[in-house]
């Protein structure tokens, strides 16, 4: 019985992998392939010509001017990973004092937390409009503060809340003793507080970096050309009225995911060292 079991164990771990990285892998072939293999049936797993050519905009010319090339997705790369990084960084900057803020000195009560996380029930679309007529009277349309500005709306509360869990985990006793050798509430939290709670630093600034990297409506609304447009909207053109350019949204795709790739591991790193930073010894 116990060999049946680790057998369905196994076939069902089997299936669960395969189903998270079949469609990996069916994006990484489809980039290699030429336009001609795109929409064969049966559909070839694995190409017979292997081409750069969706890299390099020499396939899909038939989409018109709908082709990935270095020179067409750099300005939207550079817009989503500068906008990604703030966010990210003052997501959870901001979170880190309110949530401070809240755990140690209840400012606000649950009352106040129960408010921060209504605002994740708010859809994103149903902000658009106001947020664009905001925008719009302050001059920010089509910049990248507009874009941060609207995604700290979605990300700041949710990484509020983490904090508010990892720094009411962390011993009072410890800002006492800090007290006690003469150490103020801003350095309290800038030398204790904040390493031994690096684990939820991390894990709230990859999920703004993520959300952000990864939004869609805000960016469509609130720009509209390459100044401030990101990689989301970029992808979106390879869908056109009577064809989609597999390939080169595909590539497109591979070049999407690498920066948010790069990023969780960098992260990661620091989510496992803040796991034993910090700790007090008996």
């Amino acid at each position: 019985m116990k060999a049946i079991a680790k057998l369905v164990k196994f076939i069902g771990t089997i299936v669960v992998i395969f189903f998270f990285v079949f469609p990996i892998y069916w994006l990484v072939m489809t980039a290699f392939k030429k336009s001609e293999e795109w929409f064969t049936w049966p559909p070839s797993f694995i190409p017979s010509n292997l081409t750069m050519g969706n890299f390099l905009g020499l396939e899909g010319g038939f989409f018109g001017s709908v082709t990935t090339s270095i020179s067409t997705i750099t300005p939207y790369l550079r817009n989503s990973i500068i906008v990604a990084l703030l966010v990210a960084l003052l997501s959870t900057t901001i979170a880190s004092l309110a949530a401070y803020a809240i755990s140690r000195f209840k400012w606000g009560g649950m009352g106040f937390v129960s408010w921060i996380i209504s605002i994740r029930m708010l859809p994103p679309i149903a902000s658009a409009i106001p947020l664009y007529v905001i925008f719009s009277r302050l001059h920010l349309i089509n910049s990248w503060w507009a874009l941060v500005l609207s995604h700290l709306i979605f990300t700041t509360p949710f990484s509020t809340w983490i904090l508010i869990t990892f720094f009411n985990d962390i011993p009072r006793e410890l800002d006492e003793a800090a007290f006690v050798d003469g150490a103020g509430t801003w350095q309290s939290f800038r030398s204790i507080i904040l390493p031994l709670s690096a684990p939820g630093l991390a894990a709230v600034s990859t999920l703004a970096f993520v959300q952000s990297w990864g939004e869609f409506m805000m960016a469509l609304v609130l720009t509209t050309n390459d100044k401030a447009q990101t990689l989301p909207i970029y992808l979106g053109r390879f869908i056109t009225g009577w064809r989609i350019a597999w390939g080169p949204l595909a590539a497109a795709g591979i070049v999407t995911m690498a920066p948010v790739i790069i990023f969780s591991f960098i992260m990661l790193r620091y989510l496992i060292r803040g796991l034993t930073f910090g700790a007090v010894k008996g």
